[in-house]
């Protein structure tokens, strides 16, 4: 796997073959099947603005690290534009400890683009957004994020997609886990403009909460301009079930595994994607740390 390190608006590390870097820009050549992942990691920028471009007909896996332990306000702006025919899988690790932190991200998608997105959240306080705009026919994005939040940690998650050609295909999934007094506030927002026929929105928006002083908001909202669609959404919150608990506990487990290892199915498809051991690591015991 290819490493990317940014710190203080520079890279500190080679380039892959053909990548170009400059102005904040990094611009990812045309025509490439890359078979594995690039990793890139910013690094203790508490303010810091990037632009990612996936060139014409170019597949690839990238990894964002967003990792700081300093306590000053963080802000980041960050954008990824998936040409004309692209295929991108991308998984965002916020792991902030900050008790303030901003992170705006803007994804863009050209005709037959494809985006698979995964956003995985265990800052300490975070107000997040993904904004993705489908804006070539034919475009499509599968969206999924999750958010954990223990102590009193909040973090505010707010996932939206816009249809702006037709016959495009969005898909959300986007799970919150808070423990003890966290709070977590799930907006999940498709919108379909007039006129964009064909176009396919769905979201699936679900809270769990494992303290009676937790809290999980989840919100999810349609909004369409064209009757030549087809959409659906649905939204649940709760305790994990008791049933579940129940099995685990009668093969032996305590109540505190089996909630663990419940909630470590429902983080499963952000783990999987995350191909950096020494991250995957730090991401699972951060996240067991917290449930």
């Amino acid at each position: 796997m290819k490493e990317i390190v940014i710190k203080h608006h520079q890279i500190q590390t080679k380039l892959p073959k053909d990548f170009i870097f400059e102005d904040q820009k990094l611009i990812i050549p045309k025509n490439i099947h890359y078979e594995n992942p690039i990793k890139i990691t910013i690094e203790d920028d508490n303010n810091e603005a990037l632009e990612i471009i996936v060139s014409e007909n170019t597949s690839i896996k990238i990894i964002l690290e967003l990792a700081s332990q300093e306590q000053t306000d963080h802000f980041y702006k960050l954008q990824l534009t998936a040409k004309q025919n692209s295929s991108v899988k991308y998984l965002l690790v916020s792991e902030l400890l900050t008790a303030k932190a901003t992170v705006e991200h803007y994804f863009t998608a050209a005709r037959d683009a494809k985006l698979d997105l995964i956003g995985g959240f265990v800052s300490n306080v975070l107000d997040a957004k993904m904004h993705v705009d489908l804006k070539g026919e034919g475009a499509e994005v599968k969206m999924r994020a999750v958010a954990v939040s223990s102590d009193n940690h909040r973090q505010n998650i707010d996932v939206l997609i816009v249809h702006q050609a037709p016959n495009t295909f969005g898909n959300m999934t986007n799970i919150g886990i808070a423990n003890k007094q966290g709070r977590i506030v799930l907006n999940g927002v498709e919108k379909i403009e007039k006129g964009m026929k064909h176009a396919n929105a769905f979201q699936t928006l679900k809270g769990i909460i494992t303290s009676d002083k937790a809290i999980v908001e989840v919100n999810p909202i349609l909004l369409i301009d064209e009757y030549d669609v087809k959409a659906g959404h649905g939204a649940t919150i709760g305790k994990i079930e008791e049933n579940q608990l129940y099995y685990l506990m009668s093969r032996g487990l305590t109540q505190r595994e089996s909630e663990k290892l419940i909630i470590n199915g429902f983080l499963k498809p952000v783990i999987d994607e995350i191909d950096d051991e020494p991250l995957k690591e730090r991401f699972v015991h951060l996240v067991n740390t917290r449930i």
